[in-house]
């Protein structure tokens, strides 16, 4: 018997979901933070980030591919708060 790897679809839904949570975390802290604290929140939602992306990850049960999961979304969690960090800091 042989075991199904997580669908696509799934796969994707389980990434987008720390990307989605990544850009909103920054554009809260774009609006909301005060500017001597940016770094402090940035740095603070991509820990979030991290652990969202382990318990999601976790919450799955699937152990094939999971590395490459956790992975993209940290990675692209990372990305989008590294432009957010730029924006931030131009703007104010």
């Amino acid at each position: 018997m042989t075991e199904e790897a997580l669908p696509r679809v799934a796969a994707r839904g389980t990434v987008s979901a720390v990307w989605g949570f990544a850009l909103v975390a920054a554009v809260l802290i774009a609006v909301f933070s005060n500017e001597h604290y940016d770094g402090a929140w940035l740095g603070l939602a991509l820990g979030a980030s991290v652990v969202l992306s382990l318990v999601i990850q976790i919450a799955t049960q699937e152990k094939r591919g999971f590395v490459s999961r956790l992975a993209s979304s940290v990675s692209g969690a990372l990305i989008i708060l590294a432009i957010a960090t730029g924006v931030i800091y131009l703007i104010h």
